[in-house]
């Protein structure tokens, strides 16, 4: 993909033209539809049970890699960028090991000059330590530790479950979530920096949004310009007209669930988000501004966790009968649980602390600590890597959701 994409890029570079565009876009999706996409697409027309659905391994990081390329061949034929004559160099850019596997998605007009000539310096690669740090730590600290009691809820038999069970598994699967991504986003980031690149954030406090809009805005962020830039744009973004817009949101969203995982689940997880845009710009948008900021936070929250429920659980039955016990609509008659059994003091305080960095207060109140008493730097970035190491030493319990990405 490498080689077709450079010699395309060179193609597209000296003709501009749509046929060697429609080509490589052509050739590009079909490697992601084969690996990715072309199972799901045989159980559909097949049926899942059917023995004649074969087993394909998929290559890592087949998603990230799909994307980078297409926007390597769509900028150059835009004449945003001049195609990389070194193929290496284009090779580093497709494979560097920090955005590989888990984002965030990097353009080539970003780094393409990076990739040439970077200005190393001791400043910018503690920089780079300390934000490795720091995303290990959301990993290891806060998303596992939330990861668990949400695979044991998440794991207990339908009949055993309860309402406040299921909304504490979310809250600490919305936990996990954001701190798993945006953990490895910040690895990524540092990873960079240690060798002089300089990646774009990937994360802007998500769950502090005061709309879905403003969400999409903060969570993902490359995912989303990628597909407002590529996919939006292209389709006539909000030049076209009200209805056409709205279907233009609706399609972008149900391709950004498919882009997660082949599977229905994803795509109608897509949709419920692309559903709440289109509310909020036909009208709920007027109706929010005129309630004050907790009542907008509280609005996001809540259609952001049951949201994730869409997101983890793959069967859409079954989540919706989740979703009733949520909100008292079923109850069951077997409690075999009490919701302290999965609350320790453990999960407590490293809940705290996820509430409190998952806004920008613990990042100011720090930044303020330090500037008065600089080795407080030292003394924390040592003292997590040190819980870090220690928790990964003594724990075999290390998920990845995005291993599917």
């Amino acid at each position: 993909m490498i080689l077709i994409n450079y010699l395309l890029g060179i193609a597209l570079g000296k003709y501009q033209s749509r046929w060697w565009l429609a080509m490589a876009i052509l050739i590009d999706l079909s490697y992601i539809f084969y690996f990715k996409y072309y199972i799901f697409a045989l159980s559909i027309i097949l049926g899942k049970s059917s023995t004649a659905i074969p087993q394909i391994a998929m290559p890592l990081g087949v998603s990230f890699v799909t994307f980078h390329l297409l926007s390597y061949v769509i900028d150059i034929y835009r004449r945003e960028i001049v195609a990389e004559k070194n193929i290496l160099n284009f090779g580093l850019y497709i494979l560097m090991f920090p955005h590989l596997i888990a984002g965030p998605i990097v353009r080539y007009k970003d780094i393409g000059e990076q990739i040439i000539k970077r200005n190393l310096s001791t400043e910018l690669f503690v920089e780079g330590v300390k934000r490795f740090i720091g995303g290990l730590a959301k990993k290891v600290l806060i998303a596992n530790i939330m990861a668990a009691v949400a695979d044991q809820i998440f794991m207990t038999f339908p009949q055993y479950l309860t309402g406040q069970m299921i909304w504490l598994g979310l809250i600490s699967y919305s936990i996990q979530i954001y701190f798993d991504f945006s953990g490895y986003s910040d690895m990524a980031i540092g990873l960079a920096k240690m060798f002089g690149f300089n990646f774009k954030e990937n994360f802007n406090y998500p769950y502090v949004a005061d709309s879905i809009q403003d969400f999409w805005r903060r969570w993902h962020i490359s995912l989303s310009s990628w597909f407002r830039d590529y996919l939006y744009i292209p389709l006539g973004g909000d030049r076209k007209s009200g209805i056409r817009t709205l279907i233009n949101i609706g399609i972008v969203f149900a391709l950004t669930g498919l882009w997660h995982g082949a599977n229905w689940h994803f795509v109608f997880w897509g949709i419920y988000f692309g559903m709440f845009l289109i509310i909020e710009r036909l009208f709920f948008n007027k109706i929010l501004l005129k309630f004050g900021g907790i009542f907008r936070h509280i609005y996001v929250l809540l259609v952001v966790i049951i949201g994730w429920l869409f997101f983890r659980i793959e069967s859409l039955s079954y989540a919706i009968y989740l979703l009733k016990l949520m909100l008292g609509l079923n109850s069951n008659n077997i409690t075999v649980y009490n919701i302290r059994y999965f609350i320790s003091a453990e999960y407590l305080t490293i809940l705290v602390v996820a509430l409190v960095l998952a806004t920008p207060f613990g990042k100011n109140i720090y930044q303020k600590l330090v500037t008065k008493f600089p080795v407080v730097d030292l003394i924390f970035f040592g003292g997590v890597l040190i819980l870090s190491i220690m928790q990964l030493a003594g724990d075999t319990y290390n998920p990845f959701i995005y291993f599917r990405f």
